[in-house]
């Protein structure tokens, strides 16, 4: 066997190792979703859907990591929460924990020494313990009032050590309870965004008429405009489009630079032709109290691209347009 090929060989081995361990992780999933529901998982729902003060979501080493990631999910979703380390909360951390609190802790093995420690100081507060263990008779799921066990038979490591399968199970099971949670509360869209300012996500929450052009630069005719007056609109708006209004400012229609094209090519007498005649009659419009979230989605399921939207009132009257380079850039 030459060099190349023994790399070649070994490479191939490393793959069937990535897919192995994705397949024992997916298999962890399988297993705890095929078990007899846990009549404990839906008081727990009820229980977060309920507070109003955060929930503390503790572990430690990777569990750790585990727990801050569901406790983040939890407050983007409606449910406050925040992530004690149970390593730093015996040095003051445990300031954080409010009288009454619920309290998730995460372990695998449900012996974690820096969890159960915690355990009574927890119970001098009054909090509600609950556990999500790798084993049923471990000492945190015995001191938790509700319990969802998470059994895993295999880590996907080739060692069977690290946690991976467990963790990835710990996390979509904080993942679900966050999710039917905020469906509980009756947590919408909305409500998400304005968890949301920053990034694209924030960016969705912009009223449309913080965006459209309106006033001496919106591009609008009548419906008698003679073709080089629509022209002449269009060329100095720089908009590629004229909205087509009648005199109480109700929208009539839409021309595009592709509807006078259109015209050109079959039209013989072109003194004639007015906005009226190549207008769009029924335009894709959007409401002036929308926003941009809602035109980011109406783009997206529309039958073609649209280059320009007129906004309107609720009368039928045009406010403003948006220009598709606005909303993408």
């Amino acid at each position: 066997m030459n060099a190349l090929t023994a790399i070649k060989g070994q490479n191939a081995s490393i793959c069937d190792a990535f897919y192995a361990a994705i397949a024992s992780e997916k298999a962890a999933l399988q297993t705890f979703l095929q078990a007899p529901p846990q009549a404990s998982i839906q008081r727990v729902i009820a229980l977060l859907a309920a507070q109003t003060k955060p929930v503390i979501v503790t572990g430690i080493g990777k569990s750790g990591h585990i727990a801050a990631k569901i406790a983040a999910t939890m407050s983007s979703l409606g449910t406050p929460a925040l992530f004690l380390n149970a390593a730093e909360a015996a040095h003051g951390d445990l300031g954080a924990v409010q009288e009454g609190s619920v309290v998730i802790m995460l372990s695998n093995s449900g012996t974690t020494q820096e969890i159960t420690r915690l355990v009574p100081m927890f119970r001098a507060r009054g909090c509600v313990l609950v556990a999500i263990v790798g084993r049923k008779g471990s000492p945190i799921a015995r001191a938790a009032e509700h319990l969802i066990l998470a059994e895993v038979e295999n880590e996907a490591d080739h060692i069977g050590m690290a946690p991976t399968s467990s963790t990835t199970l710990h996390l979509a099971i904080g993942d679900a309870l966050a999710v039917a949670a905020s469906q509980l509360r009756g947590f919408t869209r909305d409500d998400f965004l304005r968890h949301h300012p920053a990034g694209l996500l924030g960016r969705q929450m912009i009223p449309v008429a913080n965006l459209m052009r309106q006033g001496d630069d919106l591009p609008t005719v009548q419906t008698k405009t003679k073709l080089i007056d629509l022209l002449t609109v269009m060329s100095a708006k720089r908009m590629g489009a004229a909205c087509v209004v009648g005199e109480d400012g109700h929208l009539l229609g839409l021309v595009v630079d592709g509807d006078v094209r259109r015209h050109l090519q079959w039209s013989m007498d072109l003194s004639r032709v007015t906005a009226g005649d190549i207008m769009q009659t029924d335009p894709q419009t959007v409401c002036d109290g929308a926003l941009l979230g809602d035109v980011l989605s109406a783009r997206a399921q529309a039958k073609r691209a649209w280059l320009v939207l007129p906004v309107i009132d609720n009368a039928g009257r045009l406010n403003g347009m948006i220009h598709a380079q606005d909303i993408l850039d």
